[in-house]
């Protein structure tokens, strides 16, 4: 073995460039196999990890009219369709859960503002399997009110290191408090979960309305019983246009974004495409692997006839070749290893994933992909090695080496192919992504965006901005103006603590708010006219005799606290903030749009949604975005190699052409043209191959979206041209290297 690797070094010293490109392929390859291969069992992951998943549900709200508009699903779920659920579902384990957001919570180390809790039925302990790891679990079930468990992680963080078992947690909005006792700590359930579940007290509507929140409405979570495990609908339960349904847990990740629910968001669509990609560059680098292959064994037919004639088997020439081949593939998923540990801090902050953490508790699913890829490079050099193992020593030996023509001009078109692919393919999916995902019609939802007015705007420039812009672009529904945002109130009336909202007239059907008694402002109402929500009115002492209208509450839409409000027509251009309804397709140019016209008018700042689960999901898409555009570089760079390994193996295949041109006087640029034709006779017979199979393939593709793109035929111009550039350039390297060597070997039959 020892003599072996002394050889296999000796043989590898004489072909430096060759091996070292082999290396790095592979390398780039195995790095980029393993950091998607880990970001994808993370994703597809999300919310497994309960004891059997399967039987977890939430139930959903579909509206069936078919004049309604928007999101037709919801995650809110009022009291009498709870107890419709309840009984449709009597073997069924049901707990209510609803978020409470912006929650000051004050604990014997300190106070912590902004928080998220859940206030749940005590059966969430069953529904969600959580464990307890200190105190009493089943107090959190015994006892009816005044109690909360909190996860591993909020114990750290309200606690330090202080056991949190029997102390008061205070829960506090505008004043108002609901003391907690802790009476438990439950193990923390995993980073890919579709909610932060780390905070629960019971759902007692008494406290949430003390908090000021919604208490008539909340999600519905489940866990079925074996008899009802195929159940997907309540058929049972009836509410007009509203019909209702049961998605299994492990679905909302990467199901439809629904209103009122704090989920979080992956996209299947751009999982596949990155797993496309990734396997096509896994493609690509084995396919140079390969041919480099080729190019070191006719150069080594006389050490295996020598070692043929030493009495060396078949099979034991195979072992040395696959031991040789396990080595280079080990040594390369060595480096790749380092790469990706090196990174995985910006691999962290990009994909949100722990790299150490999961390579270091290996995933069954994960082994067996690393082995699957390891098996390919490993066994792939053997099909062609078979052809010089089984040949005679005599042929060995001969002038006439063994070559493999056909098998290089398929291999060279499968590399051109899969490179122009790759890299068309991402510019197409790209730009598809950056546009819209929407694939069903009706799906494509709106989005409130806001960004500060101008200081001291005038009314009709408001009105121009308001009539204007939604006809100058289409994607533009609304637009309006406010002192303040509904969900972000700070200023209160002056002696008061009521909230002053200045509005325009449009303001209660831009934000789709319901008037629950009395009108809305009419053009003819002065400026003390008032409408005010339900909360504002149990706070009045005595009714203003200018209250004209009383809305339902504006906040509960974002699961905060609603606070008391007044809302005025606001005088004389008294506006801090313009609101944009946005349609989602093509968004992020549309805000673009925006942020430069409001920045021509003096306007600080950007946009920013008003729904900060859609920017969390805007920004989820970016971060893909940015490891396709990873994942292209990367393919364009092994399309490099790729094409360096193809004009070395095309100089060793024309070397005697070379040398008899160098005698008849031809220079560097004469031998880049005969090597650079050559290869751009094979780019073009995979262009003829690939070019209207990735036309096909994209077009089906972009066919899929309501909202789609168009292929342009100018989008295969990017990755030509460059490949065109690489093979000029390395033809060019690879003549000077010539220029520079003794070809008077070449013309006696070896080189």
């Amino acid at each position: 073995m020892l003599l072996q690797s002394r050889l296999f070094v000796r043989i590898a010293s004489r072909n430096t460039d060759v091996y070292i490109l082999k290396v790095v392929s592979l390398t780039i390859a195995f790095a980029t196999g393993i950091l998607v291969a880990l970001f994808a069992l993370h994703e597809f992951e999300y919310d497994t990890h309960y004891k059997d998943a399967d039987n977890v549900f939430r139930i959903l709200a579909r509206n069936t009219d078919k004049d309604y508009s928007g999101n037709r699903l919801s995650a809110a779920i009022d009291g009498r369709a709870l107890v419709q659920v309840r009984n449709a579902l009597q073997n069924a384990t049901v707990s209510r859960v609803k978020a409470l957001n912006e929650l000051n919570i004050l604990s014997s180390a300190a106070t912590f503002n902004h928080q998220q809790i859940h206030t749940v039925d005590p059966a969430i302990i069953e529904v969600l399997s959580l464990e307890g790891v200190a105190g009493d679990i089943n107090k959190f079930i015994n006892q009816k009110n005044d109690v909360a468990i909190i996860s591993r992680r909020r114990s750290t963080q309200y606690f330090g290191n202080k056991s949190p078992i029997g102390e008061t947690i205070r829960l506090t909005t505008f004043g108002d408090t609901v003391s907690v006792l802790v009476v438990a700590v439950f193990n923390d359930l995993p980073t890919n979960t579709h909610a932060d579940f780390d905070f629960f007290i019971h759902y007692d509507s008494s406290a949430i309305a003390v908090l000021n929140y919604d208490h008539h409405q909340s999600n519905v979570y489940g866990r079925l019983s074996p008899d009802n495990i195929t159940q997907k609908s309540l058929p049972k339960i009836s509410n007009g246009n509203i019909e209702y349904l049961i998605q299994p847990v492990k679905k909302i990740y990467f199901g439809p974004r629904v209103v009122f629910e704090e989920a979080r968001h992956g996209d299947m669509y751009s999982m596949v495409i990155l797993i496309c990609i990734v396997s096509l560059i896994f493609l690509l680098a084995l396919c140079t692997f390969v041919n480099l292959s080729t190019i070191t064994l006719p150069y080594r037919a006389k050490e295996i006839a020598v070692k043929k004639l030493a009495g060396t088997s078949q099979r034991q020439l195979l072992f040395q070749f696959l031991y040789e081949s396990v080595t280079l593939t080990g040594l390369s998923l060595l480096l790749a290893v380092i790469i990706v540990f090196a990174l995985r801090r910006y691999i962290s902050g990009l994909l949100d994933i722990d790299v150490l953490h999961m390579m270091t508790v290996v995933h069954p699913a994960f082994l067996g992909i690393e082995l699957m890829m390891i098996s390919a490079v490993v066994v792939s050099p053997l099909l062609i090695i078979i052809r010089f193992v089984r040949a005679s020593p005599t042929r060995l030996l001969s002038s006439d080496t063994v070559t493999f023509p056909k098998f290089k001009q398929t291999i060279s078109i499968i590399q051109f192919g899969v490179s122009i692919f790759l890299i068309v393919s991402s510019l197409v999916v790209r730009r598809q992504i950056d546009y819209s995902l929407v694939k069903e019609p009706g799906q494509n939802n709106d989005q409130v965006v806001y960004i500060a007015c101008p200081v001291n705007i005038s009314d009709s420039a408001i009105y121009r901005i308001k009539g204007g812009w939604p006809e100058r672009n289409p994607n533009i529904v609304d637009a309006m103006a406010v002192s303040q945002l509904p969900g972000q109130l700070k200023s209160k009336e002056a002696n008061s603590d009521i909230f002053l909202l200045q509005v325009d007239y449009n303001f209660i059907d831009f934000f789709q708010f319901e008037m629950q008694k009395g009108r809305w402002f009419k053009p003819t109402d002065n400026d003390s006219a008032t409408v005010v929500n339900q909360m504002a009115m149990m706070n009045m002492k005595n009714i203003d005799k200018n209250v004209i209208g009383l809305t339902k509450d504006l906040s509960s839409a974002f699961n905060m606290p609603e606070q008391p409000v007044k809302i005025r027509l606001a005088p004389n251009g008294n506006y801090n903030w313009l609101c944009f309804r946005l349609l989602e397709v093509d968004i992020r140019s549309t805000i673009q749009w925006i942020e430069r016209r409001m920045a021509a008018k003096g306007s600080r700042g950007g946009a920013h949604f008003l729904n900060p689960h859609f920017e969390s999901w805007l920004s989820y898409q970016d971060k893909l975005n940015a490891l396709s555009d990873i994942l292209t570089l990367i393919s364009a760079l092994l399309a490099g190699c790729a094409i360096y390994g193809l004009s070395v193996s095309l100089v060793r295949d024309k070397l005697k052409t070379i040398a008899m041109h160098h005698l008849f006087g031809a220079g560097t640029i004469d031998v880049t043209r005969i090597l650079a034709l050559d290869l751009l006779k094979e780019m073009l017979l995979a262009l003829m191959f690939a070019g209207p199979l990735a036309y096909i393939l994209l077009k089906e593709l972009l066919r899929t979206f309501v909202y789609a793109t168009k292929f342009s035929w100018a989008d295969p111009l990017y990755p030509i041209g460059y490949c065109v550039v690489v093979i000029v350039a390395l033809c060019g390297v690879q003549a000077l290297n010539l220029n520079r060597s003794n070809l008077s070997t070449a013309l006696k039959g070896r080189s």
